[in-house]
This record gives structure tokens, sequence and C-alpha cells, in this order.
């Protein structure tokens, strides 16, 4: 059994409503276990939003890898919701460490001044951080094993929905003065003012390339998603289905320092349905 707390269960629908959302579909246990990754790999993936330095980043990454060993280990789980949650999906799930281990290294990139050389380097980061998210998330709700296809389907949303996410995080990475475009994407960029907040031809281009990689991406997880053998397990990856509108919106400002407006609640609903009844993203 599971235990998520009603503070826990609301804290998930805020800081992931898209992946929370997505859990409806699921049955009481493979929910609860979900949560439990959503809330776990938001803790992982803020520890840089959190705090002013890298440093500090780095010890809260720590502190999940140690919470890690003391659940794979047998040791006396440290007396945190998320981190006791966690053991228990864990143990109910039978889930690899590898995988958990891998999303937080990953996350740790965030802490680098130059996070990315390449697309294909920013590519990896998003198989290794939602598509490890992915494989897990789709054991949860009731994949037996993670086949070749369904191994694919994980990378593919897991690298779309890192790039959309990413997309929609711009003002918080410029205001902390870091680019999470590639160094290739960069040719001609004026740092100092797109840190200001400045648009410039050269930034549309860049982002340009952005969105030219999310829609390869997009076309990449919708024909993994084809070959694949979901059974029960889609609705664990069906969050990525709402990526591609969140990019089309970043893509349609004409100032990307502005937020992306959220998509309606029912207009997420409807698209959650859809990509469940076809099981596509």
């Amino acid at each position: 059994m599971i235990t998520l707390s009603a503070d826990m269960i609301e804290q998930a629908a805020q800081v992931a409503p898209d992946q929370n959302l997505a859990t409806s579909f699921l049955a009481p246990e493979a929910r609860a276990g979900m949560i439990a990754l959503i809330l776990f790999t938001h803790e992982v993936a803020r520890a840089r939003q959190a705090v002013s330095e890298p440093m500090l980043a780095a010890i809260r990454l720590q502190w999940w890898r140690e919470a890690l060993d003391e659940i794979y280990t047998g040791k006396t789980v440290r007396a945190q919701p998320t981190a006791q949650a966690l053991a228990e999906t864990i143990r109910a799930f039978n889930l690899p460490r590898p995988w958990f281990d891998a999303l937080v290294d990953a996350f740790g990139a965030e802490q680098d001044e130059v996070p990315f050389e390449t697309w294909t380097e920013l590519a990896e980061h998003g198989d290794q951080t939602y598509g490890n998210f992915n494989r897990l998330a789709l054991l949860i709700a009731g994949a037996p094993a993670i086949s070749a296809p369904l191994d694919r389907v994980a990378r593919h949303a897991g690298i779309l929905w890192r790039l959309c996410d990413l997309m929609a995080q711009w003002p918080r990475w410029t205001q902390r003065r870091q680019l999470w475009l590639p160094v290739e994407a960069q040719a001609g960029l004026d740092i100092e003012a797109t840190f200001a907040g400045k648009t410039s031809r050269e930034l549309a281009s860049a982002l340009q390339q952005a969105y030219r990689h999310v829609l390869a991406t997009h076309k990449d997880a919708n024909q993994a998603c084809r070959s694949a053998v979901f059974g029960q397990a889609f609705p664990a990856v069906a969050y990525a289905a709402l990526g591609l509108p969140y990019a089309k919106a970043f893509h349609a400002l004409n100032d990307p320092f502005r937020q992306v407006a959220s998509l309606s609640l029912i207009e997420r609903q409807l698209r959650l349905v859809w990509a469940v009844a076809r099981q596509r993203i």
C-alpha cells in the first residue's frame, strides 16, 4: 500500500498538473505510485530552480541519491513524505534503480554554466530525465517490462516533453543567466542582450531550430507508438500529448520572455482522452 497524504496529492496537482491529470486514467494503486514518482521527479528537477547557487543544488541532489541508497539497501528510509512514498512505490512495482540514478544525474546538468554543446546532447538529456521517468511510469502503469518498442516511446516522449518544458521555462533560465539552447544554436547571438530580455533575429532563429526539433521528435514519438503494445500502460506517457500544444503557443509568441499561457482544464482533459483512446502522443 502506497501512503499519500491529501497534501501530497494536492501538491502533485500543483507542480505537475499535466502528468497528474493523466494519472486519472490509472487504477488506484498505480495512480498512487505515479504521484510518488511525480513528486520525486519534481524535487529533483527543481533542485537548481529552488536555490541561488549551483553548490546548493548539488547538495539537494545528493540528498536524493542518499535517499535512494537507503531504499535500495534496505536501510531505514528518512522520514520525508515523498521519500517514504517513493520507497513504497519502488517495492510495490519492483522498479530498477539505474533509471532513478540516471534521472538524478541528468538534472544535475542544470548546474553547469553551459549545459549542452549540441542538439544531440540536449536530446540525450531529455531521454535521461523524462525518458527515464517514462520508463519507470510505464512499469507502474502495468507494463510487464520495457520492451524495445516501449523504450523508444519512452525516449522520444521524454525528449519531446523536456524540450517543451524548457521552452516554457525560458524566462526562468535567462533570469539566472543561463541558456538551455545548445552552443551550436547560439551562433551570432548576443548573450548579454538575451539575458537582459531582448529579442533578436538570432534568438528567433535559434528558437525556430528548437521548434523544428519538437516537431521531429513528436513525429518520432508517434511512429514509436505505432509499434508498441501498451496494454493498460499508455496513460503513463499520455501527458506528453500536451507538449506540442505548449510548444506551438511558445512558438507563436512575439516575445519569448513572456509566460506561455496554460491550456484550459477542459482542453487538457479532452486532449488526454483523445490521446488515450488512440494511444498516440
